[in-house]
């Protein structure tokens, strides 16, 4: 739990340090997006909240060539495995739950490179 309170302060810092989202989706983009997304994602929230939404359609709308889509996933494994008590279920359904019509799951197991 404390790890995931060390996340969500540190999203907080990028938002008022670099604020927007960037037209290249990088790393720093996807976690500042799936950290707003921490509640839901540990089973604390029944629904993500309209920030979290926000954030999952812009990553996945910035991920438009394969390439970046790859390079997004990667960014979400990354971000999804410092999650320990994570809800393998919510990561699943988070993407559907915010109407993201998208082919990047957030999930830790699945293969970046197909």
């Amino acid at each position: 739990m404390e790890m995931i309170k060390l996340i969500l302060l540190v999203a907080v810092a990028y938002a008022f340090i670099e604020p927007g989202w960037a037209a290249d989706v990088s790393c720093k983009t996807v976690d500042r997006a799936i950290s707003t997304c921490g509640q839901y994602l540990i089973g604390m929230a029944f629904d993500p909240t309209a920030e979290c939404c926000s954030g999952m359609r812009s990553i996945h709308e910035a991920a438009s060539s394969t390439q970046a889509r790859r390079e997004t996933c990667n960014c979400i494994q990354q971000t999804v495995s410092m999650y320990s008590d994570l809800f393998d279920h919510a990561a699943r359904m988070l993407t559907g739950k915010c109407g993201v019509k998208a082919g990047i799951p957030i999930s830790r197991g699945f293969d970046c490179s197909r």
